[in-house]
């Protein structure tokens, strides 16, 4: 019996050193006020409609709104650059995938774009080390977590006979892996607090799934 591992990227072995909103104002300074808001407006509604290019959407509503002297392109260029610099892997986490894709097929599960979320795992040497990489926005997947269909593609990705699912975002990651008939790992500080999924780290989650 083969069990693949799937981990999410973003809040789970993916940390930030600043919040999302800094991230905006280090690519657009001097920001006008509500400009963030209507960013992040844009943004979700794009990413929601599995938009190949929600920043810049969310930048060209900024654009449009405010009359903001800037380039949509150079924005999204600005902020892709941003938020890769204010992107950390603690050790011991690299450390944990590294140990489980050594004994088990291992991928890469997360909403995002195809193009910010690889070079978040070029970043960081994951790309490397996982088998599969699964991306809600990349148009061959088009699903976003929780749905199902996202990890049905993930399957379709890396067959196995079993899967486990490592995520941060409790509706997200864990209701949805288990609606896909997943085992599922949580992270995250939402949802339930005595629930038997909940683990501390990804390197308690990572001990779980292989001792």
């Amino acid at each position: 019996m083969t069990t693949a591992v799937f981990f999410d990227l973003d809040l789970t072995l993916l940390q930030y050193t600043a919040d999302f909103e800094t991230i905006f104002e280090r690519a657009l300074p001097n920001a006008p006020d509500g400009a963030y808001e209507r960013y992040v407006e844009g943004l979700l509604d794009a990413f929601d409609h599995l938009s190949t290019t929600p920043y810049h959407a969310g930048f060209e509503a900024v654009v449009d709104e405010f009359d903001v002297d800037a380039d949509p392109d150079t924005l999204v260029s600005n902020y892709h650059d941003a938020e890769l610099a204010a992107t950390t892997v603690p050790a011991a986490t690299h450390e944990a995938v590294t140990r489980v894709a050594t004994e088990r097929p291992t991928g890469i599960l997360t909403n995002g774009t195809l193009e910010m979320q690889r070079a978040k795992l070029e970043q960081h040497g994951l790309d490397d080390i996982v088998d599969a990489v699964v991306v809600s926005n990349d148009p061959v997947v088009a699903a976003r977590k929780p749905n199902t269909a996202i990890f049905t593609t993930a399957e379709d990705a890396l067959p196995a006979d079993d899967y486990v699912y490592v995520g941060d975002s409790y509706e997200e990651d864990i209701v949805g892996a288990r609606n896909a008939g997943w085992e599922a790992l949580h992270v995250g500080s939402d949802g339930p607090e005595d629930a038997p999924e909940r683990v501390e780290s990804v390197e308690e989650a990572t001990r779980r799934i292989l001792d």
